[in-house]
């Protein structure tokens, strides 16, 4: 009776919640640098930077939003259900995907984070692979409760009789956007190593990230081995890490308005060409029959966060001297605390919701369709707020 499509298209987006990560935002002095300062310093002699804040916000926002656009389910008239990609039927519209898909940023940010945090905890006298022990519970402990109550709400629909196929779909669905989890733990983890490589040789350590993300490209496509392009979520997200560690360092704010453009553009133009060969996709996430650039990572997946950086930093003297505005502020710091929280339940939240209208017998639009697109803007609406009930009530319970 039913039939569902394999979820291929929702490898864009990845992650955990605010209080997920070692570097979670909370209702801290300084969420965007998140440790405790220490004891002997003074609040003004750490001022508060809401910028990393900002594009970490940004970029889980903007995954929440790709994923509940993109999400298309439909009956057909046989009764069977079908959850699929807007985007395999208007591919026409894949340039969005270079705007929506803002991974690169979060990566970016934590690297601030993650220098930020193991800088401080050394200062205090914890050695690193204490800091690394840290940040990982930090990273994995609030997850695991939420992986088991999907597998375990999954293993009960089945009980009850769910359709097999579209139980695990779904399941698989809500569960997909943790893959960033182990990258960036894999991240955290190397942040000793790969600060103290930045501190000895700086930009030569991106260099050879660079080139030896293009080897590992270039072998996963000469071998046809999709295996050896696993190690591009290290090489590509680690250079995104690594250029973080210059803006901890602030050597990246001194960069001129000239040099950021000329940056952008010759990674935005090297992107151009990567996609207009036959070897790679155009859109940032994978499509149903194409190779996908995300999963794992390609050389237009690094190009593309090659360009979205210096773009960022464009705006950064413009933008910084805004956020710490009282009612800017206030925002901001509160989509900084939620927004890791909002991006773990946005899809268990699509789920619910989509899954109540199919049994109350409200009809589904065609994907792709010109109905279907004018009704998306109701169903944004009530997603979010749905989740922002979801966030409000569970928010007593946070860890």
């Amino acid at each position: 009776m039913f039939k569902a499509v394999h979820p291929r298209n929702m490898d864009g987006a990845m992650p955990q919640p605010d209080h997920t990560l070692p570097d979670s935002p909370q209702p801290r002095p300084t969420p965007s640098e998140p440790d405790t300062v220490h004891a002997t310093e003074r609040p003004e002699q750490r001022k508060r930077d809401r910028f990393p804040d900002l594009l970490r916000s940004v970029a889980l926002g903007a995954v929440i939003l790709g994923h509940w656009t993109m999400g298309a389910v439909s009956i057909d008239g046989a009764g069977m259900m079908h959850v699929d990609n807007v985007l395999n039927i208007n591919r026409q519209l894949w340039p969005a995907t270079w705007v929506l898909v803002l991974i690169p940023l979060f990566f970016f940010v934590g690297g601030f984070s993650n220098a930020t945090s193991l800088d401080r905890a050394l200062e205090r006298g914890m050695s690193a692979p204490q800091w690394i022990g840290k940040r990982l519970r930090g990273l994995f402990v609030p997850v695991v409760p939420f992986v088991l109550l999907v597998v375990a709400v999954a293993l009960l629909a089945l009980r009850l009789g769910a359709p097999q196929v579209l139980t695990l779909t779904i399941a698989v669905v809500v569960l997909m956007p943790l893959w960033f989890v182990a990258v960036y733990a894999v991240l955290a983890a190397l942040t000793p190593l790969m600060l103290g490589l930045h501190r000895r040789f700086g930009v030569r350590v991106v260099v050879a990230l660079v080139i030896l993300a293009f080897i590992a490209d270039g072998l996963r496509t000469a071998l046809d081995a999709p295996y050896i392009g696993w190690l591009n979520y290290v090489f590509v997200h680690g250079t995104m890490q690594q250029i973080g560690f210059f803006y901890r360092d602030g050597r990246l704010q001194k960069l001129k308005s000239r040099q950021l453009g000329l940056w952008a553009a010759g990674a935005f133009a090297l992107l151009c060409v990567l996609v207009a060969t036959p070897v790679w996709a155009e859109s940032m996430v994978g499509l149903s029959g194409e190779r996908s650039n995300m999963s794992p990572p390609s050389a237009p997946s690094l190009m593309h966060g090659l360009w979205l950086i210096p773009m960022a930093m464009l705006a950064y003297p413009w933008l910084s001297s805004r956020l710490d505005r009282p009612r800017v502020a206030h925002v901001l710091d509160v989509a900084a605390t939620e927004s890791m929280r909002a991006f773990l339940w946005h899809l268990p939240v699509m789920v619910i919701v989509l899954g109540v209208l199919w049994l109350v017998g409200v009809p589904f639009a065609t994907p792709g369709t010109a109905v279907w697109w004018l009704l998306k803007p109701l169903y944004l609406t009530g997603f979010a707020v749905v989740l922002w009930g979801w966030l409000a009530l569970t928010n007593r319970h946070r860890t």
